[in-house]
């Protein structure tokens, strides 16, 4: 199984303190963002990723090309990286056997091994795609800028709905996906509809209950989307990865 790394984004809103470099490059606690992204693919025995680069694509190339590490690692290059999300899964499809499933993961998300196996071990049996959920929405560092997600009241595997708009919700989405090879029939499909990003293509999946959940318990994550963000990880960083 593949894991797909999204890491083509500009990240405007980390520019004053990343100056020009791409946050999955950003230290915490003297590794880089995608050091622990990969150090998760090592401990859970996947050992190829493809990295979907845009922005200043020749830092991340140059990094990940320098390493030595028991993973293959594929780039793929995203002209389009100022576009949403969506598009960058969906240049990776040439890199995904066909019929095979693959895993997800946002370049600028933290979290650990835990984390991530928990999403790799759910079942895809009657779902196209399952994406990690925090149910301890109190915890969340910027529940404002979280992508909010509602379950379904009788089976909280099933999601209904997902906006950062929710009023109602029930759970932040991890930004770690399992997804079936089907899936880049529906990032397609929303396209045609002139709506590119992940969250417009798991918009498609809810009439169809096709959007699972899979439940992180305790596991630390943190999208580090903002110089707040960061600061707080810097600050906390010994008790999060001594958990």
């Amino acid at each position: 199984m593949k894991l797909i790394i999204i890491a083509a984004g500009q990240g405007s809103r980390i520019q004053s303190l990343s100056k020009g470099t791409p946050k999955t490059l950003l230290k915490i606690n003297n590794q880089r963002i995608i050091d622990y992204l990969l150090d998760n693919c090592i401990k859970a025995n996947i050992r190829d990723c493809v990295v979907i680069t845009g922005y200043r694509s020749d830092l991340i190339e140059d990094y990940l090309s320098g390493l030595s590490l028991d993973i293959n690692i594929e780039f793929v290059h995203n002209p389009h990286w100022s576009k949403p999300n969506g598009i960058s899964v969906l240049a990776a499809k040439t890199a995904i056997p066909p019929g095979a499933e693959f895993l997800i993961s946002m370049s600028d998300h933290l979290y650990g091994v835990d984390l991530f196996q928990k999403v790799i071990n759910s079942r895809l049996e009657e779902t196209t795609a399952n994406v990690g959920l925090d149910f301890n929405t109190e915890s969340i560092f910027d529940i404002d800028d979280g992508m909010k997600v509602k379950v379904d009241d009788h089976n909280r595997k099933i999601i209904t709905a997902m906006s950062k708009n929710l009023t109602v919700y029930d759970a932040i989405d991890c930004g770690v996906f399992k997804c079936r090879y089907d899936f880049f029939g529906v990032l397609e499909q929303a396209g045609g509809m002139n709506a590119f990003s992940l969250s417009d293509a798991c918009n498609l999946l809810f009439a169809k209950r096709k959007l699972g959940g899979v439940d992180i318990g305790n596991a630390f994550w943190l999208d580090i989307d903002t110089e707040d963000a960061f600061q707080y990880c810097v600050k906390n960083s010994t008790d999060f990865f001594s958990q």
